[in-house]
């Protein structure tokens, strides 16, 4: 799953969504993850909040703002998709979409609080996420972002 979001060039991600395709029989699922351009901003709010989040200028926050992915410096060199390119990126495939959604759910903000919670509370907040998984609107909660489609015949 991980090639998607350390291959810093569309050309690159290209290849390695064919070199995957070339490998799965006609009808068979392929799965491709992909780090959601908002992320680092989730992760910026939990773990820097002191809004020191690009300190090198390196014009992660300029994309967000402009919602353009992002290719750079940031836990390793990375590649965070805006989710709107996810769709279009992925069209340009055999494929058949069966799935876009968000691998934390809408719970990942708060992950830390709803952990600290009785297994029933828990359990009740995956339900929810999962029953909102696939909503276009949720989606940036999510630090990942999973596309699921079917190799077309």
């Amino acid at each position: 799953m991980g090639p998607m979001y350390h291959l810093l060039e569309e050309i690159e991600r290209i290849k390695a969504i064919n070199a995957a395709l070339n490998l799965l029989k006609p009808g068979g699922i392929i799965f491709v993850s992909f780090i959601n351009l908002f992320a680092g901003m989730v992760y910026y709010m939990k773990h820097l909040p002191d809004f020191s989040a690009d300190p090198g200028g390196d014009g992660y926050l300029e994309n967000v703002v402009a919602g353009r992915s992002f290719a750079g410096d940031a836990f390793t060199k990375a590649f965070f998709t805006d989710q709107r390119d996810i769709l279009p990126f992925m069209a340009i495939f055999p494929l058949d979409k069966l799935h876009l959604f968000g691998q934390e759910g809408v719970t990942s903000p708060c992950e830390g609080s709803i952990m600290s919670q009785s297994q029933t509370v828990i359990n009740q907040w995956l339900d929810f996420s999962e029953a909102v998984w696939e909503r276009e609107e949720f989606l940036s909660y999510s630090d990942h972002l999973m596309y699921v489609g079917r190799k077309t015949k």
